[in-house]
């Protein structure tokens, strides 16, 4: 009984092994032409034998069965980057539009002399590796200016402030100031670009005064204009002051928003802020004298560590400011938009909803 029952187990997973054969024969070849990722298979003799649709894109080209693989361009140019537990990992460069491409190769041995190629291309990969470290370089240069401001004044302190004359010290007490409004500042920016990648950014909105959010942004903002020698007009309507917004992150806007303009616009120029009410909404513009936004970086402004090439040499910062003002003014329910013509300045608009007037809730309640 227990010879006949074994049998008759032997027979049917021998037909379930030849059924799931085929069906994995079949769903290999489905998924070897739907994969994203090249992959090449080259005989003992290095000629490809066999490649998927991926591999014709990724290595641009035309024909690949019977060539060399080591022979084509992409990967007799590439650097070797790692060789261990028998694979074999490469990286060839090549040009793109505006940027350079990166190429992944990894070569894996197979019985009988042959070879498995796995190409990728990870410039995105590559790109954001490179961004990351610039960003880590743009960080330490932020912070090294007003710690380095910090640390003299705060020497001055330790060995005069008992002789000091009283003017002196409270110009060196504004330095402090500063340096630490602009450390805060940053830190500010670098904490919130975090919560918005996580989705945790959150602002509470209330009735509250554009004018007040002004005024404090301004006392970070001020320094930065005096020492380029630029006026700020402030050109803010009368009925555009009461706006339904969180106070403390619309001074963030301000700051960040007005802190762009003086940066990229040159010296003895004006900024300029202006407010008016446009249906249930109040729209504020910051607009500059600077040289403009080219029409190609327009559609990337608000992307994070994003800054303009025309600019990026001339001035610093980490390239969050856009990307932060814009999820502050959706979140309080408005807009922003940016127009800027090469050579003629640049304007930020952002929408805020309308705040009523106290009068008007007074007669209400």
């Amino acid at each position: 009984m227990n010879e006949q029952q074994s049998e008759s187990e032997r027979r049917r997973v021998s037909g379930r092994r030849r059924e799931d054969a085929a069906l994995d024969q079949a769903t290999f070849a489905e998924a070897f032409v739907a994969l994203t990722d090249g992959i090449v298979l080259t005989d003992s003799e290095g000629h490809v034998a066999s490649a998927n649709p991926a591999a014709f894109g990724v290595l641009g080209e035309d024909a690949l069965i019977g060539q060399i693989f080591e022979e084509l361009l992409l990967v007799s140019g590439a650097t070797k980057t790692q060789d261990t537990e028998g694979h074999l990992v490469r990286r060839a460069w090549f040009p793109r539009e505006d940027r350079m491409g990166v190429l992944e190769i990894v070569t894996t041995p197979l019985p009988g002399g042959r070879a498995l190629h796995t190409v990728r291309d990870v410039t995105a990969q590559a790109e954001l590796l490179r961004l990351k470290e610039e960003f880590l370089m743009e960080v330490a240069h932020e912070l090294r200016t007003p710690i380095a401001a910090l640390i003299a004044s705060l020497d001055l302190v330790v060995e005069d402030a008992l002789t000091m004359p009283r003017q002196e010290l409270s110009v060196l007490a504004g330095t402090l100031r500063r340096s630490g409004l602009r450390l805060e500042h940053l830190v500010e920016n670098l904490m919130d670009a975090g919560s918005i990648e996580a989705g945790t950014f959150q602002v509470r909105a209330m009735p509250a005064s554009l004018r007040h959010s002004l005024s404090e942004a301004l006392a970070f903002v001020h320094p930065m204009l005096e020492s380029k020698g630029q006026e700020l007009a402030n050109e803010m309507a009368p009925d555009a002051d009461r706006v339904l917004a969180d106070e403390r992150r619309t001074t963030q806007v301000f700051a960040n928003l007005i802190s762009n303009a003086s940066k990229y616009a040159p010296e003895g120029t004006k900024v300029t802020v202006r407010a008016v009410t446009a249906g249930g909404f109040v729209r504020i513009t910051i607009a500059d004298e600077g040289p403009g936004i080219p029409l190609d970086e327009q559609k990337r402004l608000f992307e994070r560590f994003f800054r303009s090439r025309t600019v990026r040499e001339q001035a610093g910062g980490l390239g969050l400011g856009l990307s932060i003002c814009r999820a502050i003014v959706h979140a309080q329910g408005g807009d922003i938009v940016i127009e800027s013509t090469p050579g003629r300045g640049t304007s930020v608009h952002f929408t805020l909803p309308k705040a009523r007037h106290l009068a008007e809730e007074a007669q209400d309640s």
